[in-house]
């Protein structure tokens, strides 16, 4: 057999490489946030949200190229799901500086209400 039509095997190094870092979230946002694009943004912007210095306030920096790199979600679903969280208060933006910047800040208090919403729904 000619061994350029043969397919390279997948080596220990290349499932390294491919499965690298899974992207996980929480389910349960999935009903609150009304898709899995928005739930998987949020669960992202919460695990975020947990490693930040008091004194930020919860607001934190992600540019469009480290929301895709941390998710997987292109520029259109990444859009689709702020503005969701936006609607439903989960989530606040603020422009800062020149050039401007994008900060995000979870709203815990909102995403809270919104699961006891939907647990009491599912009663």
């Amino acid at each position: 057999m000619n061994a350029r039509l043969q397919a390279p095997g997948i080596t220990p190094q290349l499932l390294l490489d491919v499965f690298d870092a899974p992207v996980t979230f929480h389910r349960c946002l999935v009903p609150v946030t009304g898709g899995i694009t928005s739930a998987l943004l949020l669960s992202q912007a919460i695990w975020t949200s947990q490693w930040l210095e008091p004194a930020a306030d919860g607001w934190f920096l992600r540019s469009q190229d480290d929301w895709t790199q941390e998710t997987g979600l292109s520029r259109w679903e990444q859009e689709s799901a702020r503005r969701a969280l936006r609607r439903s208060g989960l989530l606040e933006e603020r422009r800062i500086g020149m050039p401007a910047r994008l900060w995000f800040r979870v709203r815990p208090d909102a995403v809270w209400r919104a699961l006891q919403a939907a647990a009491g729904q599912s009663l």
